[in-house]
């Protein structure tokens, strides 16, 4: 069994509710999250409808690129 990290440790089985997850520190701390912290529970985004887009639409731009 591999050593997990302290950030591992800290988020391990834990859920994760993010807000701002379609800005710049919010798309990267996700990808970090998915990345790193494979063992979460589940992670939320809260996103709200801007700019013309649903937030599905903005959803779905986030992860069009995975």
């Amino acid at each position: 069994m591999e050593d997990l990290s302290d950030i591992q440790k800290f988020y391990k089985d834990q859920t994760i509710f993010i807000t701002g997850g379609t800005g710049f520190i919010g798309k990267l701390l996700i990808e970090k999250l998915l990345r790193v912290c494979y063992n979460l529970n589940a992670i939320y985004i809260l996103i709200r409808p801007k700019r013309g887009k649903t937030a599905q639409q903005r959803f779905n731009d986030i992860f069009d690129y995975a």
